[in-house]
């Protein structure tokens, strides 16, 4: 265990802030994004686009209870929250990096002189599948906190995470705005990949969760 956990110090506090951040900065940039992108460089028009934006929380509302129940009750790479967290930054920096690069996937898998043919079918699958990352994570991200803090601290730990992911949210749709959308998108890559997988394999979960009893 890393001796800023064990003091629950203000670094472990900002640690422990950074999945739940990735996860926010990474629905940033697809809010920010995903509808500009689309429509200026796929040509997709407003009523495909509304296809997309509709997949992938429909698929959400399914699956975040579901990862939500099942991570409280399993332990697998050295943690409870762990998996989760990892496999759902490592799709969320692969989707935002496909989004930029559909025409590769579509020349991969669809043979056709048409530019059109299959773009709106591989978008609705990467959104998708972007969308289902961000869900997969949400709640993980977010109990991890209450997993590694007792009750004393947990408000402070939220607190933390609320002020870091809200201050990489603002800074996403500046980036976007300032140095633009492809910008923000590729540097979503990062934050996803480096926010997520650092602190899950530096964090360390409790095998049993304690039962506190406010009185």
């Amino acid at each position: 265990m890393l001796e800023i956990q064990k003091k629950m110090s203000n670094s472990f506090f900002a640690l422990l802030s950074l999945p739940a951040t990735a996860m926010g900065f990474a629905l940033s940039v697809q809010i920010s994004a995903l509808s500009w992108l689309l429509s200026t460089k796929y040509g997709l028009d407003i009523h495909e686009i509304g296809i997309v934006w509709a997949a992938g929380p429909i698929a959400g509302i399914i699956a975040q209870p579901i990862v939500g129940a099942l991570s409280d009750k399993m332990w697998f790479m050295g943690g409870r929250r762990r998996p989760w967290i990892v496999i759902g930054g490592i799709l969320a920096g692969l989707m935002m990096l496909a989004l930029p690069n559909l025409e590769i996937i579509q020349g991969i898998f669809i043979n056709s002189e048409d530019p059109q043919a299959g773009l709106l079918t591989i978008a609705v699958i990467v959104a998708l599948t972007f969308d289902l990352s961000i869900n997969v994570s949400f709640n993980p991200t977010r109990s991890i906190i209450a997993d590694c803090t007792t009750m004393k601290d947990r408000s402070k730990g939220y607190t933390w995470m609320q002020t870091i992911s809200g201050s990489f949210g603002v800074l996403a749709y500046l980036i976007g705005g300032v140095l633009g959308n492809l910008f923000l998108i590729y540097f979503g890559v990062g934050i996803a990949l480096l926010a997520t997988l650092i602190p899950a394999f530096l964090i360390e979960e409790p095998r049993e969760l304690a039962i506190e009893i406010d009185e």
